[in-house]
Parts: structure tokens; sequence; C-alpha cells
């Protein structure tokens, strides 16, 4: 091959990579600039891709668990217990439920911070648990979920 041909191919090879960088967002910048015939995209604002209502959210989110549990004061249980009074109440403690062994023995006090690691995996935060869930894994989500629950189940 000859110098110019190689050349030729590194620049190709350094453009094509550049491209495809800041097209997945690896590079800061790419050196190539747009051509004129193509506007620059739109900025993505963090604050639009945030939920802005995470009560909303939260009711969204609870859909996937209000077939196996309900939220009303003196609503009944389903194949999960009724959720109402959760929030500082010690898990198991429904006299009309039948917990599983490993839920009646946890020595903690339902708050923010143990509902969420709980829902976050349910089965590895308990495991001898009976809940069937894979689980919320982005803590944004769970955050709505607890907004949404302290708010529907408080008295």
């Amino acid at each position: 091959m000859t110098a110019n041909l190689l050349k030729k191919i590194n620049i190709f090879t350094y453009l094509t990579a550049s491209f495809a960088l800041s097209a997945c967002g690896g590079s800061e910048a790419s050196t190539a600039p747009l051509p004129a015939s193509s506007p620059a995209p739109a900025p993505i604002s963090v604050a639009a891709a945030a939920p802005a209502d995470p009560m909303a959210r939260g009711a969204k989110l609870y859909k996937r668990c209000k077939s196996c549990h309900s939220l009303e004061q003196e609503g009944r249980h389903k194949i999960g217990p009724n959720l109402w009074g959760i929030y500082g109440a010690k898990p198991g403690s429904k006299d009309d439920f039948k917990y599983s062994a490993a839920m009646s023995e946890m020595d903690i006090v339902w708050d923010d911070e143990n509902l969420s690691a709980y829902i976050a995996n349910p089965r590895k935060y308990l495991p001898g648990g009976k809940m069937n869930y894979a689980g919320l894994r982005k803590p944004e989500d769970r955050a709505a979920l607890l907004v949404y629950l302290k708010a529907k189940t408080s008295p």
C-alpha cells in the first residue's frame, strides 16, 4: 500500500470511530463538523426526563402491586396483606393474614429505607418470604412508589 492510501484509510477510520462514539455518547465532542443542512439535535433536559409528579408515577407503578395488595383502611387481604398502616408497623403484624415464617420473624419497622430495600428485590432481602415479585430496580421508581404508598396507607 502506498503511504497516501494508508493515510486516507487512517483518516476514514478516525472519522468513522469519532462519529460512532459521538452518536452513542462515548466521546466528549466530535472533531468533524455537522453538515450545514443538518440542524443540531435539541439538548435533552434531565428535568424533562424525570417524572414531574411522584404521586402520578407511584400510582402507575402501584398497578403492578394491586393484584396482590389493597391499600384501603379496613381493606381486604389478597394474595398479600392489605398495606393500610404499613409505615411504622412491624412486618408480619396483621393478625388476620398468614405470613411466611421469615416475614413474621423480622425485627424491623417498615420505613422508607426498609421498604425501598425490600421492594428492590424481595427474594434477596427476605429469603424464605412468600412475595413472588422480581422487584423495582430503579431507585427513582421505588421513591415514587413509596411516596404513593405513604399517602394512600397512612391515617
